[in-house]
């Protein structure tokens, strides 16, 4: 091939990338986003005043001034307004307000449909990708999905970046699952994954690639599985105790009891190793895990240090009382001395996590880890060891969409070079969940644990000499 053809192919090349990402640029992507709740351009704008007001008044990164970033995407929600007319389209153009705090707790809720457009399948991002949950059509349980709508993972994942709020990329993948993001119509359209009233799907299935279009569907919204279970079991033959706490959202005097059950199992059947499983646990209040923290024999440890945002809006809000100023308050954590006392547990303590270990959950895990109280099993939490946190719930006056805002900076206990910037906790024995897990109905993070305790008892038995 001459050198006059290479350079010619090469040009050509960058005109149709440069042809493509003007394309995109150009593209409405609120177009074919219908729904038949109407809003002005008049209500729209009262929204965003009340939004704006309530993140500049609310939210510890606005505190002494609102970051560029934030003043943007706020002057591009004035702007795009002109070209919509409806809730959902409303609800893409606040979420990218939402977005640009970078803080997975503060968010819009988006529209509430007992009915809406969506693909007739489900699915599961986990860390080792998408998988389809459920058969449908040409597609099988069990697929791994490689694209949607021409996009491949890592193009989905830099898309939601852009719009998800979210603490770190498992958190992101959790709340994708959640909200059902990847199979929703107005979310397709939004993302441009569309093509007409169907979308292009590509999967790998025994080693093989196949392309095929899904269509979308008028189907009933099932709201995603939520669980609050609060129970424990005892492994005699494992000397292993295990207490599932899938939420701290209601600590109180029977949760208290439960804890306290718990414990009292543990000291009565003689068992040594105890695991808090928070797999499923999307947080609440944090005096949940400090209650857990109190039935343990440990030395003082030191607890989440946090900033507060007071200003006249949080101030009424948290305790009645409206003030003039706005102020920030810093809390330290002076070590907390935990006293002995008749259910005092001796042995060790194990901490299970998954991307959906979120908020006051992830903060357990992370006191846990930097107090050296306990070993961290599983995949990497989808809160933050430090982030924004303890939200306020508003709506807004014309949409009247629910918006929740933190006040509140939280800091881990332990700073240091290594772990300063770290958007996830790590756990100290990694062990992911794979589709083929599921499928097998195994619990590769239950089993891990369990191993480790065998291999802990057969080191004790090997002579200190042999070691």
């Amino acid at each position: 091939m001459s050198y006059a053809k290479r350079i010619w192919i090469l040009v050509s090349v960058i005109m149709l990338l440069l042809s493509l990402l003007r394309f995109e640029e150009s593209r409405n992507r609120y177009q074919g986003i219908d729904h038949y709740y109407k809003l002005t351009q008049e209500q729209m704008k009262k929204d965003l005043d009340y939004l704006q007001k309530m993140i500049t008044e609310v939210h510890p990164k606005t505190y002494g001034g609102v970051p560029s970033e934030i003043r943007q995407a706020m002057q591009q929600a004035y702007q795009e307004i002109e070209q919509i007319d409806n809730v959902w389209q409303f609800y893409f153009v606040t979420q990218q307000v939402m977005n640009s705090l970078k803080d997975g707790h503060s968010s819009i809720l988006s529209p509430n449909e007992k009915i809406i457009e969506q693909l007739p399948f489900t699915y599961q991002w986990l860390e080792e990708g998408l998988y389809v949950t459920s058969s449908s059509g040409w597609l099988h349980r069990g697929d791994k999905i490689i694209e949607i709508g021409g996009k491949n993972e890592q193009e989905l994942i830099e898309m939601l970046q852009s719009f998800v709020s979210y603490d770190n990329v498992h958190d992101l993948k959790r709340r994708t699952n959640t909200d059902r993001i990847l199979t929703i119509a107005p979310y397709l359209e939004y993302f441009g994954l569309t093509d007409g009233h169907k979308v292009r799907v590509t999967v790998e299935r025994s080693g093989k690639m196949i392309l095929g279009e899904v269509d979308i569907q008028l189907r009933t919204n099932q709201p995603y599985p939520e669980s609050n279970l609060l129970e424990y079991r005892v492994y005699k033959e494992d000397d292993l105790a295990v207490f599932r706490v899938d939420s701290f959202s209601q600590f109180n005097e029977y949760n208290k009891k439960v804890i306290q059950n718990f414990f009292e199992t543990v000291k009565k059947e003689g068992v040594h190793q105890v695991a808090i499983d928070l797999r499923y646990n999307v947080g609440g209040s944090t005096m949940f895990g400090d209650y857990i923290l109190s039935f343990l024999e440990i030395p003082p440890y030191r607890n989440l240090k946090t900033a507060v945002r007071y200003s006249p809006v949080v101030s009424q809000r948290v305790t009645g009382k409206p003030i003039d100023k706005d102020e920030m308050l810093y809390f330290e954590s002076d070590p907390i001395p935990v006293k002995t006392h008749e259910n005092t547990f001796t042995g060790k303590l194990y901490i299970i996590t998954s991307p959906d270990t979120y908020s006051a959950a992830t903060a357990l895990a992370t006191v846990v880890k930097d107090n050296r109280i306990g070993t961290i099993v599983g995949e990497a939490p989808g809160g933050k060891p430090s982030s924004y946190g303890d939200i306020l719930s508003f709506e807004l006056p014309e949409s009247k969409f629910r918006l929740f805002i933190s006040f509140k900076w939280i800091e881990r206990p332990s700073i240091t070079l290594k772990n300063r910037y770290e958007d996830a906790l790590q756990p100290d024995i990694y062990v992911p969940t794979t589709y083929e897990d599921l499928a097998q109905g195994r619990d590769p993070q239950l089993e891990m644990v369990k191993k480790l305790i065998r291999e802990e008892r057969q080191q004790e038995r090997i002579p200190l000499s042999l070691r």
